[in-house]
Parts: C-alpha cells; sequence; structure tokens
C-alpha cells in the first residue's frame, strides 16, 4: 500500500496552518482536536480499508460525539449559576442558542452525534450538488429552522477536501441572514488546500476538525484518506 501519514502532534497541524495562513499564531475560530491515543484509535479504526460497515459506523459515530461535543469551544457562553441540591451555588456555562445544518447527504451522519450533545437541537438542511453544464457547486435543496438567524449554526459536513460544496452551503447561510462567526463548520477530517480556500473567503467563519490530512491527490481526495465516507457509512 501507498505510505502517506498524519503528523502525529497537534504542534504539526498547528504549524502546518499557520505557514497555510502566514500567521504567526492560529486564529482563534480555528479549532483542532487535541491529539491523543485514543483519538488515533478511532481515525485508524474508520481509515482502515477493510474495516465491516458496522464497525465504521460504531467508530465513527463515536469520534463525532467527542468532535461535537468539543465543537461548543467555538459556541459563545456566558456563566450561569444554578443552585445544587445542597443548597449550594454553583457557577457553570449557558450556551447561545444552537442550531444545526447538514449539508446532504453526509452531513445528515453527524445529527445524532449532534442531538445527542444538546438536547431538542433543531437541525435544518441543504442539498449541493455539480452542475453539469458549469462544473460548478450550485444550492439545490434548502430547508432551514425559521429563526435561523437567532441561533449559533452548527454547519455539518465530515470532509472538507476541495472545499466548493461547503463554499456553497456558507454562502446560502450568509444570505439567510447569519453572519460568518455565528457559523461553525465542523467536520471529521480537513485538507489543507480546503481549510486555506475556506478560510480566504470566510475568515471570519469557525472551523472545527478533529485532524488535518497531509493533501489532495491530483483526483482531489484526501491523503491519506478515508475513501467515500456517504458510501462507507449508509451502506450505498
Amino acid at each position: 500500500p501507498k505510505m502517506a501519514d498524519v503528523k502525529s502532534t497537534k504542534e504539526s497541524a498547528e504549524g502546518k496552518i499557520r505557514a497555510l495562513l502566514d500567521v504567526k499564531e492560529i486564529p482563534k475560530n480555528i479549532f483542532i482536536m487535541q491529539d491523543s491515543p485514543y483519538l488515533r484509535f478511532l481515525h485508524a479504526k474508520i481509515r482502515d480499508s477493510s474495516q465491516t460497515r458496522e464497525k465504521f459506523v460504531f467508530y465513527t459515530d463515536q469520534l463525532l460525539r467527542l468532535l461535537l461535543e468539543y465543537s461548543f469551544a467555538s459556541v459563545p457562553s456566558k456563566p450561569s449559576v444554578v443552585t445544587t441540591p445542597s443548597g449550594y451555588k454553583f457557577t457553570g456555562a449557558q450556551f447561545s442558542p444552537v442550531c444545526g445544518v447538514s449539508v446532504m447527504r453526509s452531513g445528515e451522519a453527524m445529527e445524532s452525534a449532534l442531538r445527542s450533545v444538546m438536547l431538542d437541537v433543531k437541525i435544518g438542511k441543504v442539498l449541493v450538488q455539480q452542475d453539469s453544464e458549469t462544473g460548478k457547486r450550485r444550492l439545490l435543496y434548502s430547508k432551514l429552522p425559521k429563526d435561523i438567524e437567532d441561533h449559533h449554526v452548527i454547519l455539518l459536513d465530515p470532509i472538507l477536501a476541495s472545499g466548493s460544496s461547503i463554499l456553497a452551503a456558507i454562502k446560502h447561510l450568509l444570505e439567510a441572514g447569519i453572519s460568518e462567526k455565528k457559523i461553525s463548520f465542523v467536520n471529521l477530517i480537513s485538507s489543507p488546500e480546503g481549510l486555506r480556500k475556506v478560510m480566504k473567503k470566510y475568515p471570519k467563519l469557525n472551523i472545527v476538525t478533529s485532524m488535518i490530512d497531509e493533501c489532495l491527490d491530483k483526483q482531489k481526495l484526501l491523503i491519506p484518506g478515508i475513501g467515500e465516507f456517504s458510501d462507507r457509512y449508509f451502506g450505498t
């Protein structure tokens, strides 16, 4: 098999982003999960080409739950004081209202993870496909919560490769009245090329990822990659 590996430390990922964006410090709106043995265990399980669909779904769901929990680092919060059963005060946190928007079809695999970390969350959907004549990505379908402008939006799409599809989805959310800083694009794996493209276009957007891969190949597929996510997850 062809050998390609992801750097094993968070510092290497941070250095890669600093070089991509030509900055000394990584912008506070980019969130990368802390590297750990368990994170790399999960990635190995879902990247393994011999993995069964049942186990692929199981380990992907595990990773998505961790990722969606981590994504709330990008959501504004304020102190919240409650009274414990013992009668004491405890200062916790209260998040701004959130809703999800999944990019069909692969983003729908992330909906359960979002619902598992935030009770009664509203989730909308968008469908982006390539125009057969122009070759450009365009929005074909959208169903957003009616009060979406009052929420911080968690935009769900597991893979950031070239970035063309997610750019179309972000453009639609902006046209719906959402500001860049109120959008958190959450993905499992990012390519450096896609990250640079999205951040250059929308520098105030929040991006949350579990890992950054080495690069894209000539077919704009991730290296080392994960294969066709939707097919592996949904069994199509």
